[in-house]
């Protein structure tokens, strides 16, 4: 058995495929859709039978929309997949025969932008530079995981980042619990055209490296820090423009 997570921000004009072909390819499977865009997401998804809607009037980021729907599936395994249905078939089904607590897929890239392909490099090293024990992971940022339900809700007290890092927090939450985590290489299919992160790269690479300090100051002594009125707006002005 399987459940499919898909957060889905303003998804009207791919989320309509990508149900389709996962409604072939995994026709047992429980899909799971949690919207938080103004669109009409909703309205397309409600065309799938037996899709489950989870609708939020207010924005979540990426992070948390991922969290909702994996606490309201009822698999242990659940596949983390984006809306844009970005790799094959062939590749999900390789994804899917690796057996460990998480499955991170490393990137072979078939159309990026070069300014992409700096900003997906430059945040590999600087993961690497600030959680040292993450070094042998080749790539934080992919729209394609496999983790059992059961070890996320272990380690939801440790899972803060609501934005785009919650990919970098679940694997360092599992990687100190010390559970089982392995990486499958996949091609991946960049759609530049509808992607959130492309729209503003500076933007982007300034907003995502707040984020991850502020990941890096929870996992530290001076995690109380975080929690200070000022640094608690600071944190909100973050999200909001990363999420925006």
């Amino acid at each position: 058995m399987l459940s499919v997570v898909i957060p889905a921000y303003n998804e009207e004009n791919r989320i309509g495929n990508t149900l389709s072909c996962l409604g072939i390819w995994f026709d047992s499977a429980e899909i799971i859709v949690v919207h938080d865009g103004k669109d009409n997401t909703p309205e397309v998804v409600k065309k799938f039978n037996g899709v489950k809607l989870l609708k939020s009037p207010n924005r979540l980021g990426k992070g948390l929309a991922t969290k909702i729907g994996i606490e309201n599936s009822s698999v242990d395994r659940i596949l983390l997949i984006d809306a844009d249905l970005p790799t094959t078939r062939d590749d999900l089904e390789k994804v899917l025969s690796v057996d460990a607590d998480l499955v991170i897929t490393k990137r072979r890239f078939v159309n990026i932008s070069s300014e992409r392909y700096i900003l997906h490099k430059g945040f590999i090293f600087l993961v690497r530079l600030l959680f040292p024990s993450l070094r042998k992971i080749s790539d934080f940022q992919s729209g394609v995981k496999v983790v059992k339900r059961s070890k996320v809700i272990s380690v939801a007290d440790e899972l803060i980042s609501n934005d785009l890092l919650f990919d970098v927090n679940i694997i360092y939450a599992f990687k100190r619990r010390g559970y089982t985590i392995k990486e499958v290489e996949i091609q991946y299919l960049n759609d530049e055209d509808g992607s959130k992160i492309g729209k503003s790269l500076s933007k982007t690479i300034v907003l995502m490296a707040l984020s991850l300090l502020r990941l890096r100051i929870f996992y530290s002594p001076f995690k109380k820090l975080l929690y200070y009125p000022l640094m608690v707006r600071f944190q909100r002005w973050v999200f909001n423009r990363l999420n925006s």
